[in-house]
C-alpha cells in the first residue's frame, strides 16, 4: 500500500488503485482520473464519467478482466464493457515449471494480499491496456474532443 494525499489528508492507496494507476498513467485521460476504493473514475465529457475496475469473471479472488462502465451523472449507466486480459494480453510464458504452457495474466487476492499471479505485466502490457481504454472512451467524448485525438494523415 502507498500513501497519497487528498485535501491535506493522507490516505492509503490499495493494490487495485496502484495497478489502475499504472495502466492509466499511460493513458491520454490520466489527468482526468480520480481513484476511489478499488476503482478509477475518469471524466470523459462534462456529463459522462467512466468507472474502471478489476473484475473476477470465473474464479473468486482471481481478477482476470477490466470492467469499464460509462456513467451519465443523472441517468446512470450508459454502457458497460469487459476487457479480458486473456483476449488483450494473451497467454504469457513464464519461467515457473508449473506453468509450462504459460499463464493468462490476472491479479490474485490471497486473503487481502493482492498481486499479479506468476506473470508480472511489463510496461508494454500496461501501455496496451491504456490504449484500449483510450479507444473505448473516445467513443463517448464530445465530437470536438474526439476530433482532436484522431491522428492526422499526411
Amino acid at each position: 500500500m502507498v500513501e497519497k494525499e487528498c485535501g491535506g489528508v493522507k490516505q492509503t492507496m490499495n493494490a487495485f488503485e496502484m495497478e489502475l494507476k499504472k495502466i492509466l498513467s499511460q493513458s491520454k485521460e490520466a489527468a482526468h482520473t480520480t481513484y476511489v476504493g478499488r476503482a478509477a473514475y475518469i471524466q470523459v465529457a462534462p456529463e459522462l464519467r467512466a468507472k474502471l475496475e478489476f473484475v473476477s469473471l470465473n474464479i473468486a479472488n482471481q481478477y482476470n478482466a477490466l470492467k469499464l462502465t460509462v456513467l451519465n451523472r443523472i441517468d446512470g449507466a450508459v454502457d458497460i464493457n469487459i476487457l479480458r486480459f486473456g483476449d488483450l494480453l494473451g497467454k504469457k510464458m513464464v519461467s515457473n515449471p508449473n506453468f509450462s504452457d504459460g499463464v493468462i495474466p490476472h491479479l490474485w487476492d490471497d486473503y487481502g494480499k493482492v498481486s499479479w499471479y506468476v506473470y508480472q505485466p511489463e510496461q508494454a502490457d500496461y501501455k496496451l491496456l491504456a490504449g484500449v481504454v483510450d479507444e473505448y472512451l473516445q467513443i463517448f467524448q464530445n465530437q470536438e474532443e474526439a476530433q482532436e485525438n484522431i491522428p492526422q494523415m499526411c
